[in-house]
This record gives structure tokens, sequence and C-alpha cells, in this order.
């Protein structure tokens, strides 16, 4: 009897289990991308390499380009009508297709794939993303024209009060994966002159198309007011550089 319990117990903690990894590795894909985003159009060109999604203006272009991390498990795809707007405000942008979703292992790879002594590329991302793009300025200074930092309290282990970049950093009011008090408390560790901008309402998924992330809070402001809001202070940063 005792046997069989145990067994009915085992197998109830299984399933709890697997139903909780199947329900948090959803959350991670994207959902509710707009019809064609990854298709060209007479406005954005749009191109798949194993390593990256460039969205190109069909017409004129900045000679400023932007090369975007995902965040860490997430579908890169999630960021594909934010890098589309971009393009589609005359700015090239490369989103990075990282190796297992994991921008903390393949992050280094971009020295690779572009000439970042050219002098023409400002490096952000989201979250993981965002903390690796960090991370790659903190190991390489000089090399990109600007940072931008979505959803992260990063740098945190590491200063770059020292360098000389512009920089901007968005955060998010319900932000239950880098907190508002955790943003502000690391703000010394940014460049000086760092722009941030606090997101009222938003959380931390919906700087992309994700599901809503375990600890994340819930926003009181729509998935596309949000992205709208991101896309203008992206916009704003890239016009000033």
């Amino acid at each position: 009897m005792k046997s069989k319990l145990r067994r009915r117990i085992r197998l109830i903690w299984f399933t709890l289990v697997g139903v909780f990894f199947v329900w948090q590795w959803t959350t991670y894909q994207s959902r509710g991308l707009p019809e064609g985003v990854l298709d060209t159009n007479g406005e954005v060109r749009v191109e798949k390499t194993a390593d990256y999604y460039t969205f190109a203006p069909v017409g004129e272009a900045s000679e400023l380009e932007v090369i975007f991390f995902q965040g860490g498990l997430t579908d890169p795809k999630a960021y594909a009508p934010l890098c589309r707007q971009l393009a589609e405000n005359g700015y090239v942008c490369h989103l990075i297709r990282m190796d297992w979703r994991m921008p903390v292992w393949d992050y280094q790879k971009v020295g690779g794939l572009f000439d970042l002594d050219s002098g023409k590329y400002v490096l952000g991302g989201h979250s993981q993303g965002a903390k690796m793009a960090a991370q790659w300025v903190y190991e390489n200074p000089g090399q990109v024209l600007g940072l931008f930092l979505l959803g992260t309290s990063h740098p945190r282990d590491y200063s770059l009060a020292g360098q000389d970049l512009p920089t901007l950093k968005l955060y998010a009011e319900h932000d239950g994966l880098a907190s508002v008090d955790e943003v502000l408390g690391n703000e010394h560790l940014l460049p000086l002159g760092t722009v941030l901008q606090l997101v009222e309402g938003g959380n931390h998924s919906q700087f992309g198309h994700l599901g809503r992330l375990l600890t994340d809070e819930r926003a009181t402001l729509s998935r596309p007011a949000q992205q709208q809001i991101t896309r203008d202070h992206l916009l704003t940063f890239l016009n000033s550089i």
C-alpha cells in the first residue's frame, strides 16, 4: 500500500514538474508577431543567415548600424518587430541569433561577423542580451559608437564609468527580473552621461513579443504601447549619435 502511494506521489510530482517546464518554455517563445514582420517589402529588406537576421531600409539608410542581442532563452524573433521599426526609420539592424539562445555563451561571435573597427555600430540588447552587450563593451572599449540596455540591472560586477560612450538604459516600472531599485543601485557603474528612462507601467517581458516570464510582474501598459515607447527612445538615442 505504501509502495503504491509513493509511486503515485512520484508520478504527480514529475507530472507537475513537467507541466511547469513546458509552461516556462512556452513563455520564452515569440507571440503576437505582426503579419509579415520577417518578409521583405517595399520599405524593408529582410535577410536571414545562420547567425542573424538583418533588417535594412530599401531606400536611403544611415551610416550607423545597430547590433541587437536577444534575451537569454528567448526566441530571437520576439525582437523582430522592434528591429524592423528601426529599419523603417532608416537604420540597418542586425538581430543576432545566439546558439542555444544563450547570449552569455555566444556574444563574442559578433567580433567575427562584423567589422567593429569600422566605427559605425551601436550595440545593445534585452535582458541577458543587454548584460552581454555591456560585457562586450567592457572587454572591447572603443569598438562601438553607442550602447543601449533594455530591461537589465547590469553592469553589476564591473564598471563602465570610465568610458566615454553614449549610452541609453530603458527600465520598466513593473520589471520583475530587473527591478527599479536594482537598476538605480547600479547607475554609478554606467558611462558618465548615460540616459536612463523609466517606462511607466511596463514590465520585463514586453520589451519583446514574449509571454510573461517567471517572476515578472504584470504590466499596466499594453505591449504595443511599451514597444512604441521603446522604439521612440531608441530612435531619439540613435539620432543623437
